[in-house]
């Protein structure tokens, strides 16, 4: 008799140092990847509990797809497409990976959730050039206490230069600091706009894709930003 051996790599980390670790309930065989410590089936008879599908979720929602498209194209639940949404944006957290800053640039833009009219929603962020990385930012209403939130997040990063366009509310929180003011100061984080909009649907004013919840709107904004903080080359 001829035994036939597979090799199987962890899914979650690629490694190759997986041995067999008991069966589930239902007979399928589990695994256990030595390198990372995570278990894993080789096959999943439920798509959403696949971790290569996890990942493939998180890609398509980093690539500008509904989540209706996103479940139809896996063949996965809406439900199981929010929850992923959810869970990676719990593991998001901005990092500044500098103490010091020549120049920050702070713009805002605004995206709905549900209703266009009645629930606006304001994003205010501020970005380092010389990094290409967003430092922090803030989602709530258009006003100076706004502002002040994402200046708090702020308050353990030396900033030698705030940047930012020409509406009052920024010179009134700003006052006392080294701000600057004009449209070719900005350039930089305008750019980046356009970027995050053609990533996201979210944020596209004129648009039919919208969060119905405030916290998968955010979190959406979240994994976006991540993206582009750690891994640029691909966004």
């Amino acid at each position: 008799m001829c035994e036939v051996l597979t090799k199987v790599n962890c899914p979650h980390c690629q490694g190759a140092k997986v041995v067999k670790n008991g069966r589930k309930k239902d007979g399928t065989q589990n695994f256990l990847c030595k390198s990372c410590g995570k278990q894993f089936q080789q096959a999943y008879r439920y798509k959403g509990a696949d971790p290569k599908i996890k990942h493939l979720i998180v890609s398509m929602l980093l690539r500008n797809s509904r989540i209706r498209d996103i479940a139809m194209v896996l063949q996965v639940s809406r439900v199981c497409v929010l929850n992923q949404l959810l869970k990676q944006s719990e593991k998001c957290v901005l990092t500044p990976k500098q103490k010091h800053y020549k120049s920050v640039q702070i713009d805002e833009f605004w995206s709905y959730v549900q209703h266009k009219k009645k629930h606006k929603r304001w994003l205010f962020y501020a970005y380092a050039p010389e990094t290409n990385e967003v430092l922090g930012y803030v989602i709530g209403n258009r006003s100076a206490k706004t502002i002040k939130k994402l200046l708090q997040m702020l308050k353990d990063i030396e900033i030698e230069q705030y940047c930012t366009n020409n509406w009052s509310a920024f010179a009134e929180v700003l006052a006392g600091q080294n701000h600057q003011v004009g449209k070719h100061l900005t350039r930089h984080i305008e750019g980046v706009n356009n970027a995050l909009r053609a990533r996201n649907r979210r944020l596209v004013r004129k648009t039919t894709c919208f969060s119905k919840k405030d916290k998968y709107h955010e979190a959406a904004i979240k994994i976006m930003f991540q993206q582009w903080n750690y891994d640029y080359h691909t966004f």
